[in-house]
This record gives C-alpha cells, structure tokens and sequence, in this order.
C-alpha cells in the first residue's frame, strides 16, 4: 500500500470485483462482491471516519461522484442526507459504512473526513509471513 496522501492504488488482487477511487487523495482500491467500502479500506490498511458501521449514525457520509452503489441492509434516507445539509442540493451522499459497489465507483470523503493508513509504520498492508514454531519430532539433539 501506497501512502494515501501520495495518490497512488492500495492493493488490488484478482479477487476484487470493482475498483473504488477515495478522492481527494486518489487512492483506488479493489472490493470484493458483498463487501462494503469501509470495509475493503480496513482490509488493505486504511481507514476514515466512521462510527457505528450499520448505517445509523452517519458519520462515515460520503458523497458519490461516479459509479453504482447498493446498500447490504436498508439505511435511513435521513441518515444518508444528514442534518447539516451542507452541500450542493444536486450532490449524491451515501455511507460507504454500508454500500456495497455495483460498478466502479469515485467518491470524496466528507469535509471533516480524512484517510489514514494505520499500516504505514508497520511497513506496508500485507500479512507477515512467519516461520513455523518447530515440533518437538522436528528438533534434532
């Protein structure tokens, strides 16, 4: 994984169903069928803000600027607009908490939102690989 600020692509296996961009830092990263967008971020080592992760608190609103998404349950259009109404009347918001992609999907975290990558001090997203701890048939004495 790439540092998110740099915008360049996070991880992407063959595995991924569709591409996500996170704007404003560019970052594009592979989700899996049935899997939401937070969610794809956590597992290749990033995160944004969010809270409840079931689509009831809000936090996580996004704003959709290309693409198709579904939701994996049923959200609160409330929740989806928010209260604060702070943007454009014709600006598509969603919970990427919840939304699964249909296609290809660009959006742009929120205005207090920003992308972290809890890995990068770790040396990059990808599992460490350990050696097997010896079996006691396995030691020779």
């Amino acid at each position: 994984m790439e540092n998110p600020q740099s915008g360049e692509s996070g991880a992407m296996s063959l595995d991924d169903d569709h591409v996500v961009t996170v704007l404003p830092n560019q970052l594009r990263i592979g989700v899996r069928a049935h899997e939401t967008i937070v969610d794809a971020l956590r597992r290749q080592g990033y995160r944004t803000r969010y809270k409840c992760r079931r689509g009831g608190c809000g936090a996580c609103r996004a704003t959709l600027l290309e693409g198709q998404i579904t939701y994996v349950a049923q959200v609160s259009a409330p929740v989806i607009d928010g209260a604060d109404n702070d943007t454009a009347p014709d600006a598509k918001k969603f919970l990427p908490c919840r939304a699964t992609p249909k296609s290809d999907v660009i959006f742009e975290l929120g205005p207090r939102d920003r992308l972290e990558n809890v890995l990068a001090g770790l040396g990059g997203t990808r599992p460490r690989r350990t050696q097997p701890h010896p079996t006691p048939n396995s030691t020779k004495h």
